[in-house]
């Protein structure tokens, strides 16, 4: 905010007000506590799994027919190099976060601001890095698709793009930081879903 103020993109009074609204919202709400490279100015989850006694084909196997099932394809790039084997995959999900827009009051208090939960596709790669009882998941090139209740338009932006959420609109800043906090969540509990199907083998092969 620093930088746009010394770019004179606003003036001393909006800089002003703007701080404050900033720190009323990190003192509500909290910056999201998200993977963001300052220098590439990119976001990569990574998460670590352990998968014991479980081989690694089972693994590839399993991650494969979890994204048939979960995304409706397994089409992708599967790879080996020694005792370790990587497979790349597209996905999506489905994300919440509220959204502000103007709703006719009555004709003495006119329009006025309502909140409402607003829904998002979720598009990202996946790389998953997989050995006998252990797999790395990253996540990556994640982007948004949803559409504005306003104007009625679909809206795409990636999350590179949203950080940091002081370089966004002041209107935008709850949203924003809703929609990466329940990005982060989403994905989190994604892969715990995954690890699930992939040590849940011998149910399904052993009947």
């Amino acid at each position: 905010m620093m930088n746009r103020y010394l770019a004179k993109e606003f003036t001393q009074l909006e800089f002003k007000d703007l701080s404050f609204a900033w720190r009323d919202l990190m003192d509500s709400v909290g910056y999201p506590d998200v993977p963001y490279d300052s220098v590439t100015k990119k976001v990569e989850y990574e998460f670590k799994s352990a998968l014991d006694g479980i081989p690694r084909d089972i693994i590839v196997n399993r991650v494969s027919e979890w994204a048939a099932v979960s995304f409706g394809s397994t089409d992708g790039l599967l790879t080996h190099q020694g005792s370790t084997s990587r497979l790349i995959l597209n996905g999506s999900i489905e994300v919440l976060f509220p959204d502000m827009f103007m709703v006719w009051k009555n004709s003495w208090r006119g329009y006025v601001e309502k909140e409402q939960l607003n829904s998002s596709f979720c598009f990202f790669t996946m790389v998953f890095t997989i050995k006998d009882g252990k797999m790395k998941s990253q996540i990556m090139n994640i982007s948004y698709e949803y559409t504005d209740p306003i104007g009625d338009r679909t809206i795409s932006r990636t999350l590179d793009s949203c950080l940091p959420i002081s370089n966004n609109e002041q209107d935008e800043w709850k949203a924003i930081i809703t929609l990466v906090n329940e990005t982060r969540d989403s994905l989190k509990a994604m892969i715990a879903l995954l690890c699930d199907y992939i040590k849940d083998y011998e149910n399904d092969y052993n009947w």
